[in-house]
């Protein structure tokens, strides 16, 4: 019975001496880390990490997320520090995951360093996709893998078109990467609109429209809710090139999917109310031009019901303006400039805007 009670006695004590280990240990501090950075808690993800790095200074994985942690959370000059740590002369090799250069992309100093960045990380997705192509892993992280080298590629091709867009190489290496990019996923929206835009910039009217028209088909007819839908705010980009070639009534189409995945979303009631100003003026200089696809029993709307239908949408997206606080002056003073023309033009909002909001035929203040 005595060597029993110390057996027992031995084993508590393995317990506690175990259950307290795991409150400082690192494996422990980086679950803890892990979870705190899925709920957006940078703050007390930042402070575990610290502790893991005290405990063990070459831990590259610490090292890593709490540069992650410090970007997200705001502090660029520390997350670049901490990503840095993972490079010689601090690390005996450069990092074998693409995750530090995307970041470190993201946060360079000039576009030759975010280019030196997209491009290794970029590589190194296409050689970890070739070997999964051999079957060496799972279809869902293959998927991630192609949109991490979406969004780098897609990135690059933005560098190039924007900051480096008097360079003699530009539209070379646009075409070039905007390639590759299709080459990894040919139907993907985003690529895609890389694509439109690139044909844009190289005054290929014509061939910007249709592969922006391609992008439209493969979104018409789906539910807002439809998983195949691009994200909203890649639909919101998408609303803003299909206005660049005129096609209002796909714009409204694609931007009601936004209205109704997400009522409050500022973006999607602006772009509602800019497109239909965008249609009323069109009526305006051909009044007898009709909607492509209405039924045969609706009759065409007139320039002065498109204006009605701006006015609701852009008073709603200027209240939620206000209520958000929303950053973006560029909307605010636009949705400025576009409600004071039509109250000026003695517009009256659509029927069936809100009625009880305390709007008044429209009179709205944003700060």
């Amino acid at each position: 019975m005595g060597l029993t009670k110390k057996k027992a006695a031995r084993k508590t004590a393995k317990k506690e001496k175990a259950a307290s280990a795991s409150a400082t240990d690192v494996p422990s501090l980086l679950d803890k880390a892990n979870v705190l950075l899925a709920q957006s808690n940078f703050d007390l993800a930042i402070k575990f990490l610290e502790r893991a790095l005290e405990l063990e200074p070459g831990n590259l994985e610490a090292r890593e997320l709490a540069g992650v942690a410090e970007l997200e959370g705001g502090d660029v000059d520390r997350g670049r520090a901490h990503l840095l740590h993972l490079f010689p002369p601090h690390a005996a090799a450069n990092p074998d995951s693409p995750s530090p250069y995307l970041y470190l992309a993201q946060t360079a100093d000039g576009p030759e360093e975010a280019l030196g960045y997209y491009s290794t990380a970029t590589a190194m997705i296409e050689n970890a996709l070739n070997a999964k192509g051999k079957g060496r892993a799972g279809e869902e992280d293959e998927e991630e893998l192609r949109k991490m080298a979406l969004t780098a590629i897609v990135a690059m091709i933005e560098i190039w078109m924007s900051d480096l867009c008097f360079e003699e190489a530009a539209s070379s290496n646009c075409d070039g990467l905007v390639a590759r990019a299709l080459s990894i996923s040919p139907n993907d929206p985003e690529a895609l609109m890389a694509l439109a835009s690139i044909r844009m910039s190289q005054s290929k009217f014509d061939d910007a429209k249709e592969v922006v028209l391609k992008i439209y088909r493969d979104m018409e007819g789906r539910d807002p809710f439809d998983p195949m839908l691009p994200p909203l705010p890649v639909r919101l980009q998408f609303t803003r090139l299909l206005l660049e070639h005129g096609l209002h009534m796909e714009a409204l189409d694609v931007i009601t999917t936004g209205r109704e995945e997400d009522s409050l979303e500022v973006e999607s009631a602006y772009l509602e109310g800019w497109t239909w100003h965008l249609r009323a003026q069109t009526l305006e200089e051909a009044p007898t031009q009709n909607w492509a696809d209405m039924d045969d029993d609706e009759e065409p709307m007139n320039a002065d019901e498109c204006y009605a239908e701006s006015l609701r949408a852009l008073l709603e997206a200027a209240k939620l303006f206000t209520e958000q606080d929303y950053p973006d002056e560029g909307i605010g003073s636009h949705l400025q400039e576009l409600i004071g023309g039509l109250q000026k033009r003695g517009v009256k909002p659509a029927v069936h805007a809100v009625e009880d909001e305390g709007e008044d035929d429209g009179d709205v203040e944003m700060s």
